[in-house]
């Protein structure tokens, strides 16, 4: 469990740069967070498998990440950034913060 939470935070990590930094925001960039958040993604999805008591709150954190993939999706392909989407990246960059720090919480009590 522990190699799956230290790639979970890895992961995870990878989307909170991608999400901080000032690159320019066209289709590559997009692609580029689409990857790393799928993978993100699928580790969760590993993690939760491992542990056959899954919270609620995780549960909920996947299925954003999986509605997340799909926003990302129509920006990769060119759909003009709307304020809506520009709403769910900020609250995408939240949770993003929240579940690293729970990880972070985690694995020292580990």
């Amino acid at each position: 469990m522990f190699n799956i939470l230290r790639e979970a935070q890895e992961q995870f990590q990878k989307i909170h740069k991608l999400l901080r930094s000032n690159a320019l925001r066209n289709s590559a960039y997009y692609a580029h967070l689409s990857e790393a958040t799928q993978e993100a993604y699928i580790t969760m999805n590993e993690g939760m498998c491992a542990n056959t008591t899954v919270c609620h709150q995780c549960a909920e954190q996947r299925d954003f990440l999986y509605s997340m993939l799909k926003v990302l999706e129509e920006l990769e392909t060119g759909t003009p950034l709307s304020q809506e989407y520009e709403e769910r990246l900020k609250s995408f960059s939240e949770k993003v913060t929240e579940i690293l720090k729970k990880i972070s919480m985690v694995l020292t009590s580990l």
